[in-house]
Order: C-alpha cells, then sequence, then structure tokens
C-alpha cells in the first residue's frame, strides 16, 4: 500500500488497492482450500499429529480465536502446513524460460529455452528428505529445518517469480487451520482414499470428511 511506481512517485490509489486485494484473494482461493483439505486429511489419519496440534492450540489460544500475533507461537501447527504442502504441493508443476544460456544437469541449455519442473517430485526427492513419503512436521522445527538444503521446498517457487501471495496463503491457512481445530475433528469417511489429481493444481479429489466438536 505504501509502494510508489520508481520513476512518477505515484501510489496506488483506493481502487487500485482494492483491485490487488480481490486478486490476491481470488488467484489463492482454489489452491488454499487444497491445501486446508490436504491438511485435515493427513490430521484425521494421524491422531497423534492432531492431538499435538490441539495441545498447542488451545495452550496458545485459551478459547479465543486466533489472530496474526499468535502464529509465531503456533509453531507445530505451521510445520503440519510446511510438511502437507511439502507431500501436497497445489502449484505441483511450474514452467520457467531461461533469460540466458546456461548449463543444467550437464547439458548446455540455450536462452529462451522453456523449462518444466515439478515441485512434487523434487518434494519427495529422497536425497533431499529422507522418508521421504512420510508424514513428519518435525522436519521444520528447530535444527531439523536448518538440515534442508536451500531450494528442496518450492510449494511457491523461487526467486523473483516467487508466488507473490505466498506471506498471505501461510498466514490465511494457519489461522482457518488454528480457528477449525480449536472446536473440531474433521474425520475422514471410512474407506475413502487419498486421491491426489495432478490438474492445473494438485487438487484432493473427493475427500469425504466427518466433522465431531471436539
Amino acid at each position: 500500500m505504501r509502494a510508489e511506481h520508481p520513476e512518477t512517485g505515484k501510489g496506488l490509489d483506493d481502487g487500485e488497492v482494492l483491485d490487488q486485494v480481490v486478486t490476491f484473494l481470488v488467484a489463492g482461493s482454489e489452491t488454499t482450500a487444497s491445501t486446508l483439505a490436504f491438511v485435515f486429511h493427513l490430521l484425521g489419519a494421524h491422531p497423534e499429529v492432531e492431538k499435538r496440534v490441539h495441545a498447542e492450540i488451545d495452550e496458545v489460544l485459551e478459547g479465543r480465536s486466533p489472530t496474526f500475533e499468535d502464529l509465531p507461537s503456533l509453531e507445530y501447527t505451521r510445520g503440519v502446513i510446511t510438511e502437507s504442502l511439502r507431500l501436497y504441493p497445489p502449484s505441483w508443476m511450474a514452467m520457467r524460460v531461461t533469460a540466458a544460456e546456461t548449463e543444467l544437469g550437464g547439458r548446455t541449455v540455450p536462452a529462451g529455452t522453456m523449462i518444466l519442473y515439478s515441485a512434487q517430485a523434487l518434494h519427495h526427492n529422497p536425497e533431499l528428505f529422507p522418508d521421504p513419503e512420510r508424514f513428519d512436521p518435525e522436519r521444520w522445527l528447530g535444527d531439523r529445518a536448518k538440515e534442508v538444503e536451500r531450494g528442496a521446498l518450492l510449494p511457491f517457487g523461487a526467486g523473483s517469480h516467487k508466488c507473490i501471495g505466498d506471506v498471505l496463503a501461510l498466514t490465511e491457512t494457519a489461522l482457518i487451520v488454528a480457528t477449525i481445530a480449536s472446536r473440531w475433528r474433521l474425520r475422514p469417511v471410512p474407506g475413502t482414499t487419498l486421491r491426489p489429481e495432478p490438474k492445473a493444481t494438485l487438487e484432493p479429489g473427493p475427500l469425504p470428511m466427518v466433522c465431531e466438536p471436539r
């Protein structure tokens, strides 16, 4: 909101700010919804993790609704979200174009080459993440988080073309998870099998769940 054009010094008027906010919210609705579905499925399938999330939320919130200021204290809950994004990144495939001739994997790549990369494949690489199929939120806590190589986790891309809404997405996801988990347990319907669908984004597919008040 404080940004100014580098040449004219002009900032955004109220209408332009509103347009940007709407774009952020609309563009991030499907990916955030998928992330929430994956998170609650994983919690329902791992009761020991769910129990720890509930304990943290209860201790931090003490029965009230979460606020932005609570997020630093919800470390384990944020680790659950990060681990879900590792296992099931909604932006599972992305494209980049080389700005100059470069070398990639021992091959010379000319300038202007279109390159597709998969965050889904990267996040399941056992050389980067030991036991990659295991849901392990503690990967993102304390010293273990420091062991993750730079560039190994790319749910929002990286560099100058990284998703501009990454902070908003993580913030709203954490607040929604804390709000729901403080009052409800979500249980996958017996017999339900998670079958992620790689479309424009990675979607959870049909994932019916039963809401149980805590």
